[in-house]
């Protein structure tokens, strides 16, 4: 009998081993029609420019959560996940590492000043009305393909695309507009955006143009502005200058970045009297 018993209990492991090694990868399969992208939209970059956010909604439709861990694109070198963080008072981007969690049942939505994605080393600028293919890759849901439409530079949202092509659309800065070789990027703050050119995007005396937004995106008048740079990796002390306006929201400062290398860009933006926003990002300095 206890013989018999043995039998039985192996059997039945034995079958519920055999269940599970057929049920795993249906559980996984199914859960690639979880995860739906919708609203995938970029903004127009200046000639020059070596970046572009890239800004999409994301449904998990799923019982169960799954992370966002890579994105490519043929567009770009490599694509990021970066998020909003505040450190020693100063608003920061930096890259979201081990991927981006999407909860169960939940929408999350990757918009400026949050969460993005950064399509890092363009391989030409961004046009409006082009259209950027991406392929994000999800640990349960696997790769799916995806496209992300450019709107104007002032594009405000997926929505907005075609809106913003008015002439009442912010303009450009007119520094981004100079050919290969300057440095382009845009810092998303929850409270203060910027485009930030640096002319010539190489080691030596550069002049960075900086054009404020406010968190609707609209043209930014602030008081002051200092610029930082900063290069730790190479023991270089961080220098400030204070920026000299040119229009109510574009201002200009003549710095040196001594060597090349990856720096650490950081606006101090004097809003108002009593009102200072620190925001800052990497810069690459060829």
């Amino acid at each position: 009998m206890m013989k018999s018993y043995a039998r039985r209990s192996m059997s039945r492991r034995l079958l519920a081993l055999a269940l599970g090694v057929i049920l795993l990868p249906i559980a996984s399969a199914a859960s690639a029609a979880d995860i739906s992208l919708r609203q995938g939209w970029s903004r127009a970059t200046p000639n020059g420019a070596q970046v572009a956010a890239g800004y999409l909604t994301i449904d998990n439709h799923g019982s169960l959560p799954d992370r966002l861990v890579s994105v490519e694109s043929p567009a770009a070198r490599k694509t990021e996940i970066h998020e909003m963080i505040v450190q020693d008072g100063i608003m920061m981007m930096r890259e979201v590492e081990g991927g981006l969690t999407v909860p169960a049942g939940a929408t999350l939505t990757l918009e400026p000043g949050g969460t993005h994605l950064m399509f890092v080393g363009l391989n030409t600028p961004l046009r409006e009305n082009q259209q950027v293919p991406a392929t994000l890759t999800f640990e349960k849901a696997g790769r799916i393909e995806f496209t992300f439409d450019v709107g104007s530079v002032g594009a405000k949202g997926p929505r907005l695309l075609m809106a913003t092509t008015t002439a009442a659309a912010p303009a450009a800065p007119a520094a981004t507009s100079a050919g290969d070789g300057n440095f382009f990027t845009h810092l998303c703050g929850t409270e203060v955006m910027a485009n930030v050119t640096v002319s010539p995007g190489r080691s030596g005396p550069v002049e960075v143009i900086v054009e404020l937004e406010d968190a609707q995106e609209k043209p930014l008048t602030a008081q002051a502005l200092s610029v930082t740079l900063s290069n730790p990796e190479r023991h270089i002390a961080p220098i400030t200058a204070q920026a000299e306006r040119i229009t109510d929201d574009r201002w200009r400062v003549r710095m040196l970045a001594a060597e090349p290398g990856k720096w650490l860009l950081a606006l101090g933006i004097q809003v108002r009297s009593d009102s200072r926003i620190d925001i800052a990002a990497p810069i690459l300095i060829e």
